[in-house]
């Protein structure tokens, strides 16, 4: 009876260990059995690429100037990857390079498609002689000899949108007299230049551009549209009244005063 007390006696004292080795064993067990859905997962994955590749790509969108056939050859190194792990970043990416793009999206169709779609950059002027200007005030490399119809909207010292912004608000104020804005231009040094369809050019300045241009409209119709043949340019740079540059064929044996006659301008 002694000596069996004692070995039960042993054996308690040898207990936590034993316990303290088990619970490491069981949350080593624990953890495998938390890492094998994910290796699986990883394997399935890996074979379901194996057994579903891309078969088809179809695209979508307007091309009226982006080259179909060259966005098509494009995107034929995606055929065969796999549905899951085919990098749609880097195919929009590729896409995004083209100068007319303006916007890619990218959907998986299952269970071996993909759709592209493609949204063109609409242009709405000519920034210089080898870019054009979007109407979301993107500058592009084009060719602009075929968008010779658009008028000329380029800042060389202000960002494209403030540009395009300044644009559409002169041209809502020539609006009222039923005249186009053929040409917007901003020099180095912030001087507004601008020519109207008809021909007539206008010097702004950098200040006080909207009360220039209110003071233009209440006298075009009545005073420089009836003149409108005979002027090569105004200048509104001064804070209390316009200069007029006269064609010089209407100066000829002409004063400057005899032009202006019966008027209040």
């Amino acid at each position: 009876m002694f000596k069996f007390r004692k070995r039960s006696a042993q054996a308690k004292r040898t207990t936590p260990a034993s316990q303290a080795s088990s619970l490491q064993w069981r949350k080593s067990y624990n953890w495998i059995f938390l890492l094998l859905p994910l290796v699986l997962a990883g394997y399935s994955l890996t074979r379901a690429d194996e057994m579903l590749p891309i078969r088809a790509i179809q695209l979508g969108g307007s091309f009226e100037n982006l080259d179909q056939a060259e966005v098509e050859q494009a995107l034929q190194q995606y055929l065969g990857q796999g549905f899951f792990s085919l990098d749609i970043h880097q195919l929009q990416q590729l896409l995004h390079q083209k100068s007319w793009t303006e916007s890619v999206s990218v959907r998986r169709i299952w269970p071996d498609k993909l759709r592209v779609t493609i949204i063109e950059k609409q242009p709405v002027a000519r920034w210089d002689e080898g870019h054009l200007l979007s109407d979301t005030a993107s500058v592009y490399p084009a060719d602009t000899t075929l968008f010779a119809h658009l008028p000329i909207v380029h800042a060389a010292s202000h960002r494209p949108q403030w540009a395009l912004h300044r644009f559409y608000a002169l041209q809502a104020r020539f609006d009222s007299v039923d005249e186009r804005l053929l040409a917007l231009r901003v020099d180095s040094r912030g001087a507004l230049d601008v020519e109207l369809i008809n021909g007539l050019k206008i010097k702004l300045g950098r200040q006080d551009i909207d009360r220039k241009i209110d003071r233009l409209v209440s006298i075009y119709l009545e005073q420089i549209l009836p003149r409108r043949e005979q002027i090569r340019r105004l200048d509104l740079r001064y804070s209390n009244g316009f200069a007029v540059a006269w064609k010089k064929e209407l100066l000829q044996g002409r004063d400057k005063a005899s032009i202006w006659s019966n008027s209040n301008v």
